[in-house]
């Protein structure tokens, strides 16, 4: 799921007349939301095993909270960041523009999607929380969660919050992240189908109302991917789930996949930098037959070369370090 959806994310940020039609909202445009509930479940598992048997209370959160290991979580994702960063440094001062360094650093670099890793930033600080409310509350979990994300969306439009801060800000995937975790942590305790019909209705009918315009007050910035949104693509992946989550795909296509799906976070800041910089040069001028397929074997490809790389380099110098210890000893 996660190959797949980096690779609906390449396609996304193609500049072409699809983005007016339903196939965009309903399918498309649907990556990163699984991304946030793929993001919940994937925490929620992290937590189980440092946790492993309940602990409970401030004792559990006390255990999520431990310094070494926020930091150690925190550094998977800055360490692909910050060579991103220096990337797109050096290519401002080769086109002479101005490096706004705060941008940069603190606001996710520049390119599309770049709100994500802020968004992860705080995902880390505030997940023990979510963590622990559904240990402890698992019916009333998700009802809590969903009211926590509308008050977050009243408080954007009577604050009148500018669209750049909103971006940033996790609360507007709170639901689905919390959803990701819940479904994770509660395998047994199943949505019925005709819950999954009745969220799929209101999903689809909010889809179809926004892209005739109509105004829900509380959703005025990214309107195809706001709360209501996740009535739609919750059913969904509950479905794949439920159809596929112990099936494999035979051969080299589902070898690729695993290695795409690996490599999805630094083929997410590889066409970042891509698109932001126009490094596909006359290649965006091509048919979009032709543009989408290449755009997404240039990206996928430097992805998976840059998580090689890393991942080589990581255990270079775990080696050297661990040699020069064992010289000081």
């Amino acid at each position: 799921m996660k190959a797949i959806c980096v690779m609906l994310v390449i396609t996304t940020h193609v500049d072409w007349p699809m983005k007016q039609t339903p196939i965009f909202d309903y399918f498309i445009n649907m990556a990163v939301p699984i991304f946030m509930i793929i993001s919940g479940y994937n925490f929620a598992m992290s937590s189980q095993r440092t946790i492993g048997t309940w602990e409970g209370g401030r004792k559990g959160v006390k255990t999520l909270y431990n310094i070494n290991l926020m930091l150690k979580k925190l550094w998977r994702f800055i360490d692909p960041f910050l060579p991103i960063c220096v990337v797109e440094i050096i290519i401002l001062s080769i086109e002479g523009k101005n490096i706004n360094l705060p941008r940069i650093f603190l606001e996710g670099a520049y390119g599309p999607g770049s709100y994500y890793v802020p968004l992860m930033i705080q995902l880390l600080v505030l997940f023990p929380i979510l963590y622990v409310l559904a240990k402890k509350f698992p019916r009333a979990f998700l009802p809590l969660m969903a009211f926590a994300t509308l008050l977050f969306e009243y408080y954007v439009v009577v604050s009148d919050m500018a669209k750049d801060d909103y971006r940033l800000l996790i609360g507007r995937y709170l639901f689905l992240i919390a959803f990701g975790c819940w479904f994770y942590m509660y395998p047994n305790i199943r949505l019925s189908y005709l819950t999954l019909v009745c969220m799929l209705v209101v999903g689809v009918a909010y889809l179809f109302l926004n892209r005739q315009g109509f105004d829900f007050y509380l959703f005025n910035y990214w309107g195809p991917t706001t709360f209501l949104t996740d009535f739609y693509i919750i059913p969904i992946v509950v479905i794949l789930f439920r159809l596929f989550y112990h099936s494999t795909i035979p051969g080299w296509p589902g070898k690729l996949l695993v290695e795409i799906g690996k490599a999805s976070y630094h083929i997410f800041l590889v066409q970042m930098v891509y698109y932001h910089f126009e490094l596909g040069g006359p290649l965006f001028d091509l048919p979009l037959l032709a543009q989408v397929p290449i755009n997404i074997i240039i990206n996928v490809t430097c992805g998976i070369a840059f998580f090689e790389a890393q991942r080589g380099w990581n255990k270079f110098s775990k080696q050297k370090i661990s040699s020069l210890k064992k010289e000081t000893a």
